[in-house]
């Protein structure tokens, strides 16, 4: 079987033609972001679709209670269980620095799930990896979970695993490469 070399579909946003909803988007992320991440440069072609992405991915990014090395060892399994080049190479870079051990970077670049000694990151580790499993989790399981996490830990994470679904989906299918 060949494989196929695709072009990068990333379409830039003509700013000489946005609309002003477009424009709100994009100054929005200026102030949270300080520029425009690549996933939005997919978004920002549905202006209120791209508005509601800023909200959640700015959240995620700077309010969530995750510290950012759970947030990185669940974001970085999302982009391996997607096979997203682009958000896998970003965020196997920020999971080491933001602390998540190599070997657990390896283990999920590997696609095996991760054994570390924090129990609270080893717990969200475990609970993306249930979520990417499909999400049915047996009572005991879930129990466990939320006596680490806490509700809000366990919605933060299933809002994070849908999120980063969608920015490694965008990524595949508009072929952005890996950048290093």
């Amino acid at each position: 079987m060949t494989e196929t070399t695709r072009r990068n579909r990333l379409v830039e946003i003509d700013r000489s033609k946005t609309t002003p909803e477009q424009e709100a988007v994009i100054e929005r992320l200026g102030e949270g972001r300080g520029r425009i991440p690549t996933p939005y440069k997919v978004w920002l072609h549905s202006a209120r679709l791209a508005d509601g992405m800023e909200v959640i991915g700015t959240y995620l990014n700077s309010g969530a209670h995750l510290t950012n090395a759970e947030f990185e060892i669940a974001t970085l399994a999302t982009a391996v269980f997607w096979r997203s080049p682009y958000v896998v190479t970003n965020h196997a870079r920020h999971a080491v620095q933001a602390g998540v051990p190599e070997q657990a970077v390896e283990a999920i670049l590997a696609g095996r799930r991760p054994v570390v000694a924090s129990e609270r990151l080893q717990t969200v580790s475990d609970f993306a990896a249930d979520l990417l499993a499909g999400g049915s989790i047996e009572d005991d399981r879930f129990d466990a979970y939320e006596k680490v996490l806490g509700r809000e830990g366990i919605a933060e994470l299933i809002v994070l695993v849908g999120y980063y679904s969608t920015v490694s989906i965008g990524m595949r299918v508009h072929e952005v490469p890996a950048r290093g």
